[in-house]
């Protein structure tokens, strides 16, 4: 125990104080009696002996001097203890004991006399022993339960429960009740049976078997009486009261009551809601099918219950919510389904057209309240999918693909607006969009609603703006969905076009395809679609030059060639000439240029010169290789050519004089001109 010694400022006397810990704070201590001791002697010196002296006189204070104050704390107080409570045994008391055995043999007994009497009593006095015993049974469970012999209480009260019932339906069976029909009699005796029990509960109240057997016999009545007297939309509209109704009466019972009566209220709308959805499953199967509609109001006032009793069943989980062992929001979902379920089988008897309407619209109300969570926002999810799924298995059942088109239509703009409104991620949407844009178009031609000319030109149009909006997305994921999208759109369009006319319809849309890859080309990272651009384009050339029935070459050549001139000059312009001019001047002036002679057309011989000698200079002047090789390969063939052509008509002695003269003039410079030949081979190897 820590201790400090602590020396009085008035006497210089020496304290030792002590520090005791505390479990919970003390009031302030008192200090008790003053006690008068001897000073102790200084730390120094030795301590003398301890004198044999009385209590008395080692505590008187020396004389002159003041007697020192010494403060004591009292010991700390320990915590109450909480108060143990008693075991108790439970042991079976002589009386219960007495009383069990009683029962015992009189049952037996009674069994006993029964089987060995029972075909020769008559049979009133059959009835009247069953029901002797059921009384005997149902007063004998009122001082059981008062003298704490629950067991012997509950089995009193379902044997009384259980003779009473068959009792009653025994005396209907052996012609002591006038002839009634089965319903209308079962509802009597489970009425009866009820109100047994009710009265039962007052006189035995801690008895659960009465509760209990109150609140399930208590539901049975009321639609055994309607049952076969009205219809099925009023029966349901009863047994929704009837719901309502108990929980309301057990709420103010035992725990095992409400117990009971939420179960089987929960039961009970069960079977409203499941009732109700078979019965306007059946009236659509019965409008769309061989049968004309002949009960639609019935049907109507059916799916008008059920989201009444979906609508009441929500209103009860918020004041009884269910046991946290059930998922949350099982039931809401349940309910909203149910009432969503009947609707979408309702409305397609008065127009095809309205489910559709209704799924759009609670698409809409969803999106705007997208940022609500809760029970509310999951009723609206579940009504919606279920909407949504029946409209598209209906026109699924009843193979209406143009209704599908337009539901493809549907979805495909209102991705757009979840993208909007940020409900969902921008690549799924597009994914969505562009998809069900190009669903719709095959489903609209697979029936025959639109011709293949018009899809096809669409489906390509479809593929051009998602490869246009690519080209504000390039580098984010959202480029690779509208790529992809868009080369889906592009093969379908080109599949329909050669279903239609390979080549008309090939040109068109490839020429549609080819637009957009132009500008997304222009971007330094996506270079090759320019060459894919060329290739679309230089294909539909063909096929339009195909089908057009010509013969002429340049149409095959000379677009072509342009369009690699201007892909090479827009994408490679600072590469070398034969990479970005190469290709194009090749193809548009060396097929020309080969065929060239005076005998099919002077005009091609004319127009391949000037070209060459224009591509020759541009090459010249811009110190360009490949127009300037290219150029002066054409002027040679043709003049060479056109030699050839005139050569027979020249005397032979002019041809020998003139290569005689050449190899003269040769000889007689050839150092210079050879300095001058590989001059000009530099020159032109230094060209770009």
């Amino acid at each position: 125990m820590p201790t400090a010694t602590i020396t009085c400022p008035t006497c210089r006397t020496s304290l030792q104080l002590s520090v005791l810990p505390t479990p919970y704070p003390q009031p302030y201590p008192q200090p008790l009696s003053p006690v008068y001791t001897t000073p102790p002697a200084p730390l120094m010196q030795p301590a003398p002996p301890p004198a044999s002296v009385p209590l008395a006189a080692s505590t008187r204070p020396p004389s002159g001097t003041r007697p020192p104050y010494q403060s004591r704390f009292g010991a700390p107080h320990p915590l109450p203890q909480p108060p143990s409570k008693p075991s108790r045994i439970r042991r079976l008391s002589p009386q219960a004991t007495l009383l069990a055995l009683g029962v015992l043999l009189l049952l037996a007994a009674g069994v006993t006399f029964l089987a060995v009497n029972w075909d020769s009593l008559p049979v009133p006095a059959q009835a009247g022993i069953i029901a002797t015993l059921a009384a005997l049974a149902l007063a004998g469970s009122v001082p059981a339960s008062r003298r704490t012999l629950a067991g012997t209480a509950e089995a009193l009260a379902i044997l009384g429960s259980g003779l009473l019932t068959v009792d009653l339906y025994g005396a209907r069976a052996l012609g002591l009740i006038p002839p009634i029909d089965g319903f209308t009699y079962s509802a009597i005796v489970f009425g009866s049976l009820a109100v047994l029990t009710l009265l039962m509960t007052r006189l035995a109240p801690k008895v659960v078997t009465y509760g209990v057997t109150t609140v399930i016999a208590g539901q049975l009545p009321l639609p055994l009486i309607l049952i076969d007297r009205t219809s099925l939309p009023i029966i349901l509209a009863a047994l929704l009261a009837q719901v309502v109704l108990t929980l309301i009466l057990t709420a103010k019972g035992t725990p095992i009551v409400r117990r009971t009566g939420a179960i089987t209220a929960a039961v009970v709308l069960g079977g409203i809601l499941v009732t109700g959805m078979t019965r306007t499953l059946v009236g659509f199967i019965d409008t769309y099918g061989v049968n004309p509609p002949t009960q639609f109001l019935k049907t109507v006032a059916t799916a008008a219950v059920v989201c009444l009793a979906a609508a009441t069943g929500i209103a009860i989980l918020r004041k009884r919510p269910l046991p946290t062992a059930i998922p949350s929001g099982l039931g809401e979902a349940v309910c909203a389904a149910a009432a969503a379920f009947a609707v979408a089988t309702t409305l397609p008897t008065a127009g095809r057209w309205l489910t559709t309407a209704l799924a759009t619209a609670l698409v809409i109300t969803e999106l705007i309240v997208a940022r609500r969570t809760g029970k509310l926002a999951l009723i609206l999810h579940t009504a919606t999918i279920t909407v949504a799924v029946m409209d598209i298995a209906i026109c699924l059942a009843l193979d209406d693909i143009r209704q599908l088109g337009y539901l493809a239509v549907i979805v495909a703009v209102l991705s757009v607006l979840a993208a909007l409104r940020k409900v969902i991620d921008p690549v799924a949407a597009a994914a969505v969009a562009s998809l069900g844009a190009q669903l719709a178009i095959i489903l609209f031609t697979a029936d025959m609603y639109i011709d293949r000319w018009p899809a096809a030109i669409t489906l390509a149009v479809v593929g051009a703006a998602g490869t246009s909006i690519a080209c504000r997305h390039i580098g984010r994921p959202l480029e690779r969905t509208l790529i992809t999208t868009a080369t889906c759109a592009a093969a379908l369009a080109e599949i329909t076009a050669i279903l239609i006319s390979a080549d008309t319809a090939t040109d068109v849309v490839l020429t549609i395809t080819a637009a957009p890859l132009v500008a997304y080309g222009m971007h330094p990272a996506r270079r090759p679609a320019l060459l894919i651009a060329a290739l679309f384009l230089i294909i539909a050339n063909t096929t339009f030059v195909l089908g057009a029935g010509t013969t002429t070459l340049e149409w095959y050549t000379v677009p072509p060639a342009i369009i690699l001139l201007a892909v090479g000059t827009l994408a490679w312009r600072n590469k070398p000439s034969w990479l970005f001019l190469g290709p194009g001047l090749l193809i548009g002036l060396a097929p020309s240029t080969l065929i060239a002679n005076t005998d099919d057309s002077w005009l091609r011989v004319t127009l391949v010169v000037a070209a060459a000698l224009l591509i020759l200079l541009i090459g010249t002047r811009l110190s360009l290789q490949s127009p300037f090789l290219i150029g002066a390969a054409a002027l040679a063939k043709i003049g060479i050519w056109q030699f050839l052509e005139v050569a027979p008509l020249i005397p032979r002695w002019i041809t020998l004089a003139t290569a005689g003269a050449i190899l003269l003039t040769t000889g007689a410079t050839y150092e210079r001109r050879l300095t001058q030949t590989k001059q000009a081979a530099r020159w032109v190897a230094s060209l770009r």
